[in-house]
């Protein structure tokens, strides 16, 4: 593990030599020579944790040298950080800096002397003692070789999760799903230990065709071990998607029986499914199930529990289902589905190897898909080397083998993705974590490095699909073939947990489980059900990163200022008095609920080197923001009411939202990266309404998904014989969605000439022609299309057109339109009557 934290030491140490060179001058073959002596002894990290058991002599010689590596970084990041205070400093101060800064250098020359005592020291230690032998860093290689090897995995990320041994199971649950003589609310538990795929069956029913057409109304929510009645009711009302985002924010300051009446009264008289993942206790079954209506609609609830007393403790009709072992063959069936992809010939010496893994897997499916996960990335030669490392660790049979195939599976990764599975440890138990968030947090911390060819946030998609393709991360949402959110199941979850805490790497409070001391811990984390952070944890001038996940709305004596090393604040809900000087120039990523703090506008504008701001979207920001100086920005998400004013920004991947005023104002042939782009306008008086021009949007190169609304707006074309006239419109972008626009042309011309677009989505627009017409090869990759228009009157799609497509919405308010579609399209049809 150690390896993992000195080799992203390494690559700080080296950036610095390069992107700060001049700060550094004075110190550069100082820092070579600790820069050499680390990585030497980074090869001998790699194989004293490639033992199968670590003798106590090397685990304290492993933490020796992890306190090193974090002690080199505190001195290069301050060192870094005065420097870039005095190049600040106006006026007389400014005199001051000649002599600061020798005073300076003289200080980072004795401490980096000290540092090389130290590190002369630890090498002298493992020779003493006979630590390791030394062996070349694996699982490296340069981010340049990524691209071949994303395109090689990229397949495997995007095939739909196939559940082995279930089959039975499914097909008994789905009976009582179903059954129409049931018109009671009937609650289906299913139970079993941790890894049996409790989880997996529950979403395969969820997400069952006939489920979906049997009931309109599904929801699906956790509990996990730490839950809040409240937070498990607000879920369930915003997975039924039956309430709008204001309303949302008001209902969120409910109390408890509150939410219940109003998720009880959204449910009345409906036939709804709604699924209860991970219940620890019966008490929150009885918080719940109040808010549940008893009806005869034929409703249904799926509990999914580990403990066999809570599955059967739930009153009313119920059925209990326990999930068993998979039989070896079954075992067999899931490993090879997973295991052999990247093999073309099994050989029989291959098959016997893989089987007597297998067999120690017990039947149990988590063990299975992660032992497959490690091999699917070995050659056959290297599968005796991993089978016989369990051997060596499986002392009898009384040992699960579960625990040391996590071990070996997190050990074999390289070191940017060890990082990223610990980082998970930041997230609460059955979090669902959104995937871009996660690449954006790492990217802040400094993690990732990108190069000429791949961007930063790219790579780190890469390491995250890497865990998933392991199986040490789930995938549970996608769009357009990309993984959107993931959940790390609770298994591996303790795994990272136990390794962090073991590396310093991340502290988690919260009521439930006893904290350890620290005053030099990277990250300070606060879960949902602590209430009270204790403020001396706030003097840990050594924090990287402090992100708060819930409850936790005031805080005394938190004081940014002394932790001039913070890297990620995430406030959450916390509000606070915040004072910034400007100094945070290590601060990256800025997460805010809109009210955090005050006089957020003049505070944002000093933190030059920010690249990542993210406000809640339900708190508006309506005062001026001036981004004009962060010209590191990579990520502007919040709904911006007041003037947004942008800069050089070309690093800018995300705008999310922007109003018209503000975009219009803006040059967007120098937003040559942006890839993400929401603009919006509330309501604009008729008088007032200025039409936009789809010229705008076409040069920006790189955008991959827009989002417009803007209620009454025109949005103008090319003309018909320019749009003719063109093979191709806007190459990159994947997703359009458009709300509350007016045409006055069919635009289906336009768009299907996006070679790239994929999703098609016109909600509340307007259109006085009253007739669209799709040719017949447009549309090439277009996998959903959502028409929610009231002026539509015919809708006609060419034979050959839109080959992809899997979804089709039609919203009307009357249902009667002619509509010529092609047989082949009529089956993925909705077609509903609506007022919009």
């Amino acid at each position: 593990m150690v390896d993992a934290i000195t080799e992203f030491v390494v690559g700080k140490i080296g950036n610095y030599l390069i992107e700060e060179a001049s700060m550094f001058m004075a110190v550069k073959e100082d820092l070579e020579e600790l820069k050499t002596e680390l990585t030497c002894i980074h090869g001998y990290l790699k194989d004293v944790e490639a033992r199968e058991r670590e003798d106590e002599v090397s685990k304290e010689w492993s933490k020796l040298v992890l306190d090193f590596a974090y002690d080199v970084e505190d001195v290069l990041d301050t060192y870094h950080l005065k420097l870039e205070e005095r190049s600040q400093r106006r006026g007389l101060r400014r005199l001051t800096n000649k002599i600061g800064r020798k005073m300076d250098a003289y200080s980072v020359v004795d401490d980096i002397k000290i540092l090389k005592r130290r590190i002369l020291d630890i090498t002298r230690k493992r020779e003493t003692y006979g630590i390791g032998g030394l062996k070349e860093p694996q699982g490296g290689g340069n981010t340049s070789s990524l691209r071949v090897r994303q395109l090689r995995r990229a397949r495997s990320v995007d095939q739909e999760e196939v559940v082995v041994g279930l089959e039975d199971d499914a097909k008994i649950l789905l009976e009582k799903l179903l059954d129409y003589e049931e018109k009671n609310r009937f609650i289906i538990s299913i139970f079993g230990m941790g890894g049996l795929g409790k989880t997996a069956l529950a979403r395969k029913l969820y997400n069952s065709r006939d489920v979906k057409e049997r009931f309109e109304y599904r929801a699906w929510t956790y509990v996990s071990q730490e839950y809040k009645t409240g937070d498990i009711l607000m879920r369930i009302i915003r997975s039924l998607g039956m309430t709008s985002g204001e309303e949302l924010e008001k209902i969120r300051k409910f109390a408890d029986e509150e939410l219940e009446v109003y998720l009880h009264g959204l449910l009345e008289g409906k036939k709804y499914l709604v699924v209860v993942d991970d219940i620890w206790e019966r008490e929150a079954w009885e918080s719940l199930k109040r808010a549940l209506p008893c009806n005869h609609e034929g409703s249904r609830v799926i509990i999914t529990t580990r403990i066999k007393a809570v599955a059967e403790g739930v009153d009313g009709r119920f059925y209990a289902h326990k999930l068993r072992f998979l039989t070896f063959e079954e075992s067999w069936e899931l490993f090879e589905q997973r295991a052999f992809r990247n093999i073309q010939r099994k050989d029989e010496d291959l098959l016997k190897t893989g089987k007597e893994m297998v067999q120690k897997c017990r039947g149990l499916p988590l063990c299975i898909v992660v032992l497959a996960g490690l091999l699917s990335r070995k050659t056959p030669s290297e599968w005796n080397d991993v089978c016989n490392s369990l051997w060596r660790r499986l002392k009898d049979d009384s040992i699960h083998v579960a625990p040391i195939v996590f071990d070996l599976s997190f050990k074999e990764l390289r070191h940017e993705s060890k990082l990223c599975f610990l980082y998970l440890s930041i997230f609460p138990e059955d979090y669902e974590i959104d995937l871009e968030k996660l690449i954006r947090l790492l990217v802040a911390e400094g993690f990732i490095q990108g190069d000429e060819e791949m961007m930063m946030e790219d790579v780190a998609r890469y390491y995250i699909e890497e865990l998933i393709d392991r199986s040490l991360l789930e995938a549970v949402r996608r769009e357009r073939g990309k993984v959107m959110s993931c959940r790390i199941h609770d298994l591996l979850r303790d795994v990272a947990i136990k390794k962090s805490k073991e590396l310093n790497f991340v502290n988690v409070y919260n009521d439930h489980v006893a904290q350890h001391s620290s005053t030099t811990c990277r990250r300070e984390v606060v879960h949902h059900q602590f209430k009270r952070y204790p403020s001396e944890k706030c003097k840990n001038k050594r924090m990287r990163s402090f992100l708060n996940f819930g409850e936790l709305e005031f805080l005394v004596g938190f004081d940014v200022e002394t932790l001039k090393l913070l890297r990620v604040l995430d406030l959450g809900r916390l509000r606070f008095p915040l004072k910034i000087n400007g100094d945070l120039i290590h601060l990256r990523y800025l997460g805010i609920d809109g009210y955090s703090f005050s006089d957020r506008a003049a505070i944002i504008s000093k933190l030059r080197f920010l690249q990542t701001l993210e406000a809640d979207y339900n708190y508006p920001i309506e005062e001026t923001i001036d981004l004009r100086k962060l010209t590191s920005l990579r990520h502007v998400i919040g709904k911006f009411v007041g003037e947004l004013l942008i800069g050089d920004a070309a690093n800018l991947q995300t705008l999310r939202s922007i109003s018209f005023d503000s975009w219009n104002k803006l040059k967007p042939e120098l937003l040559i990266n942006l890839r993400d782009l929401f603009i919006y306008e509330d309501y604009t008086p008729k008088e007032r309404r200025v039409p936009m021009s789809w010229a705008s949007l076409t040069k920006l190169r790189s955008l991959r998904v827009l989002k417009l609304q803007a209620y009454g707006i025109y949005l103008l074309f090319e003309s018909e014989e320019a749009v003719r006239s063109m093979d191709v419109i806007s190459p990159s972008l994947e997703s359009v969605t458009l709300f509350g626009i007016t045409f006055k042309e069919d635009p289906m011309p336009f768009f299907q000439k996006m070679p790239r677009l994929e999703d098609l989505i016109l909600e509340n627009c307007h259109y006085s022609g009253g007739k669209m017409s799709v040719s017949e090869q447009g549309f090439g990759r277009l996998r959903k299309l959502h028409l929610a228009m009231a002026s539509l009157d015919e809708l006609q799609i060419g034979g050959e057109a839109m080959p992809h497509l899997i979804e089709l919405l039609i919203i009307s308010k009357e249902v009667d339109k002619e509509l010529i579609i092609p047989n082949r399209l009529r089956a993925c049809m909705k077609l509903t009557a609506d007022e919009l």
